[in-house]
């Protein structure tokens, strides 16, 4: 035993250990090392009370989607930096990937989840369906930062735009050029849609008309919070609201009777109906003359204006938009629209049967020309010096501009955004003009579908002075109208 000792020892003794061998054990211990040490870090997402940004969301961020080629802030792929919070709100190369409040809406979940193409992290393990229950979860409770913001909030200038095909209004910051919410409307199982819009003067107030359901729909426009809604009457179309912002009329757009010739008139405090005024039939475009004393009416089927004198809701005069217009009933012409000038001299008004704008002398009360300008003229709008008229041409997929000086149309802006262009609203200095593009026929080829399956829309921001499209903003199914708010 003694000798087998000796020789055991003295092995021992003059074995050496091999460099490979060192290096394994030192990175097996290394990595338990590690291992340990990050334990406590392991996070159970269903016992977070309050979720921390920089804790428990940036961090999943961090391990799966900063590599090389990736949404870090050197490569950021499509756009997209998901290296903090300021820069995941910026959103991507195609727009917001997230929506507060939404995340059946944010594309970000969209493509986590393997719904949209391609799937993220691309080319790699999905990520657990716990991560991507939570960032849904993160987003659902406001996509906030660590001091608890949500993004973009309390922001001053805004665009809300009206989609028909998903009963939401989406706001987009007018400073980013970016979608930052989404305002459910209508509470009816079929769809209500949300057919136009209409700011109050006084920058206070949202009204939404919904078509479908025949409501105005109010909402706050500082904080978007929902104020409450009116009954308006079949196929409320389109809303205006009186100057000192008590009264709402809404044009009801009933082409199916034939005999619907209304406008209602809501009261904005109460939401409720005080008066019907019949005018001429399937009345759709509506606008208050600037000193607040007239209001003018389009005509559908009758192919006339109707003047109503704003102290007593009568109607004061009809101009007939041609002279062989049937005064009873005609659709030759079909006025969809009217504008004023900021002096209400001339109203302009698109006739979307004849493809042209008549401009209406309000003094003489008749028509005093007729512009030709692309197919199916659908809403228009005076800039805000009066200058030009911008006409949205819904079948020929562009936009004529028409100088007010000589009514000559002067130029034809064209996009490969445009896809049935519906409604125009101006920044207040008259520097870019928003179109709503309902992309019916399916032409502009978005690059994030809708939640529904309808076709998404988008909205075009238009450098008046260059008349160039400088940003094309995607939004829900069917935008139709829109409106601006700088407070």
């Amino acid at each position: 035993m003694k000798a087998f000792t000796t020789i055991k020892q003295s092995r021992m003794k003059n074995r050496t250990i091999s460099l490979p061998a060192v290096i394994l054990f030192i990175t097996l211990n290394c990595c338990l090392f590690f291992w340990l040490s990050c334990a406590h870090d392991i996070i159970d997402y269903e016992s977070v009370d309050q979720i921390v940004y920089s804790q428990h969301v940036q961090p999943i961020f961090k391990t799966n989607c900063l590599s090389s080629g990736c949404h870090n802030s050197r490569d950021r792929a499509n756009g997209l930096d998901l290296t903090s919070w300021e820069s995941l709100i910026r959103g991507s190369d195609f727009g917001a990937v997230i929506i507060s409040g939404h995340a059946e809406h944010s594309h970000l979940v969209e493509h986590l989840e393997g719904e949209r193409e391609p799937r993220m992290p691309l080319n790699r393990k999905p990520l657990p369906e716990e991560q991507i229950e939570f960032i849904a979860r993160w987003l659902e409770e406001g996509a906030r930062n660590d001091a608890g913001l949500r993004p973009y909030e309390n922001i001053n200038k805004k665009v809300y735009v009206s989609n028909q095909g998903d009963d939401l209004i989406s706001v987009i910051s007018a400073e980013h050029n970016i979608v930052t919410r989404l305002l459910p409307v209508g509470d009816s199982p079929a769809l209500d849609v949300p057919h136009n819009l209409f700011v109050d003067a006084q920058q206070r107030f949202l009204y939404v008309s919904l078509i479908g359901s025949g409501e105005i729909w109010k909402f706050d426009a500082a904080t978007d919070a929902f104020v409450g809604k009116a009954p308006a009457g079949n196929a409320s179309a389109n809303v205006v609201v009186s100057p000192e912002g008590s009264k709402a009329y809404v044009t009801n757009w009933d082409i199916t009777n034939p005999n619907g010739r209304a406008v209602q008139v809501i009261d904005t405090a109460t939401l409720t109906k005080i008066q019907q005024i019949n005018v001429g039939l399937a009345p759709h475009g509506i606008s208050f003359s600037h000193d607040g004393k007239f209001i003018y009416v389009t005509n559908y089927l009758s192919d006339s204006v109707s003047i109503l004198n704003a102290a007593d809701n009568t109607e004061t005069a009809r101009v007939l938009l041609a002279p062989d217009v049937n005064p009873v009933r005609s659709s030759k012409y079909q006025p969809l629209q009217v504008a004023l000038t900021p002096d209400d001299r001339f109203a302009y008004v698109t006739c979307f049967a004849s493809d042209e704008v008549r401009v209406i002398d309000t003094a003489a009360k008749n028509v005093i020309a007729a512009v030709r300008v692309g197919k199916a003229p659908f809403l228009l709008e005076v800039t805000p010096d009066g200058r030009f008229v911008y006409v949205a041409n819904q079948q020929s997929d562009n936009m004529s501009v028409i100088r007010v000086a000589d009514n000559q149309a002067v130029a034809t802006i064209e996009s490969p955004s445009f896809a049935n262009p519906h409604g125009i609203a101006f920044t207040s200095d008259g520097r870019y003009a928003y179109v709503t593009n309902e992309n019916l026929s399916g032409d502009y080829n978005p690059h994030h579908p809708t939640e529904h399956g309808g076709k998404t829309g988008n909205v075009m921001v238009i450098d008046t002075k260059t008349l160039q499209v400088v940003k094309t903003i995607e939004v829900e199914a069917d935008p139709t109208g829109i409106a601006v708010v700088e407070r």
